[in-house]
């Protein structure tokens, strides 16, 4: 709201100097009226500046809170990140404040147009890294496993003998890390507790596919392995994931955390609440997650009573 205010009062301001410089090269107006819109002007000038000061003193507020409420409250905790080419704003941001909750990120992934969208011969290699037989190499086929196969390699580690389908993914350029990533670098990552953190969102490029074509199931399978997943997305969200995720009904309330707001000030302290919370909640008679942010069940943590909809 705030910064919708600020916004609407700078542009009241610049509407209202455009007319009073048209009124004073005019002799038909009359002094009333230029006086009047002065006083109009004048009065936006010293709204937009209250504006300004009340953004400040939350910001510093918030800010002042940042050493209790997130530095450091979840040592110990290690995470992934994927993002998605594109819609990858807050995946720095979230790491970011990952870091100074201190979380290691392992690592973070980015997932590419070659993953979303394939051609035909990306069908084939996808169809290879997954196992798939050759009649399987159908668009439809190869999008129904994709979500199936990453989810248990992110969610449970690398399981026997099988083939690494994270490392075959980032062979093939499907998807991207942040750092170079050896075998054994590869084999720990996934499974042991891990926080899954999904950070995506904004505005959405053309011919970019939406959070349905693989962030929502690939969310949906690691929930339901019981691994800890996490969505993140900015306060305005073309893309959608983080709402996407909420309305999912294959994804029951407060199994996992979602914040929608981690480009605001108060994003960092929400997202290291909640996950302490989905960590370490100890009423057993509701599902530890929660839906925080602007538009979420909830601001913070502990603003209210969970839902109805929490309790198992």
């Amino acid at each position: 709201m705030i910064s919708w205010r600020y916004h609407l009062v700078s542009l009241v301001a610049v509407v209202l100097a455009f007319g009073l410089g048209i009124v004073a090269g005019t002799s038909v107006v009359s002094d009333p009226l230029a006086k009047n819109i002065q006083e109009r002007y004048d009065r936006a000038v010293r709204e937009k500046d209250e504006a300004n000061q009340t953004v400040a003193f939350y910001q510093d507020f918030v800010r002042a809170l940042e050493p209790t409420l997130r530095d450091g409250t979840l040592e110990g905790e290690e995470a992934i990140v994927v993002s998605v080419e594109g819609v990858d704003g807050p995946a720095q941001r979230a790491v970011d404040e990952l870091t100074a909750a201190g979380v290691d990120v392992v690592a973070s992934f980015e997932v590419t147009p070659r993953l979303t969208d394939p051609n035909e011969e990306d069908l084939r290699a996808l169809a290879e890294i997954l196992g798939l037989s050759a009649s399987a190499t159908n668009a439809e086929a190869v999008a129904d496993a994709i979500p199936d196969a990453l989810g248990v390699r992110l969610a449970l580690g690398v399981l026997g003998s099988d083939e690494d389908v994270l490392e075959g993914l980032l062979a093939g350029g499907f998807l991207t890390a942040d750092r170079d990533l050896d075998a054994q670098a590869l084999v720990e990552i996934g499974g042991a507790g891990e926080l899954n953190v999904f950070a995506a969102g904004g505005a959405r490029p053309a011919g970019t596919p939406g959070p349905e074509r693989l962030l929502v199931p690939l969310t949906q399978r690691i929930v339901g392995l019981g691994a800890a997943a996490v969505g993140v997305g900015p306060s305005e969200d073309p893309y959608g994931y983080v709402d996407a995720v909420r309305d999912d009904a294959a994804i029951p309330d407060c199994s996992m955390v979602t914040v929608d707001d981690i480009d605001l000030d108060v994003g960092g302290i929400t997202l290291a609440m909640a996950i302490d919370r989905f960590r370490t909640d100890p009423d057993p008679a509701v599902r530890p997650g929660g839906d925080y942010g602007v538009r979420g069940d909830m601001l913070v943590p502990g603003a209210q009573e969970p839902p109805e909809t929490c309790r198992r």
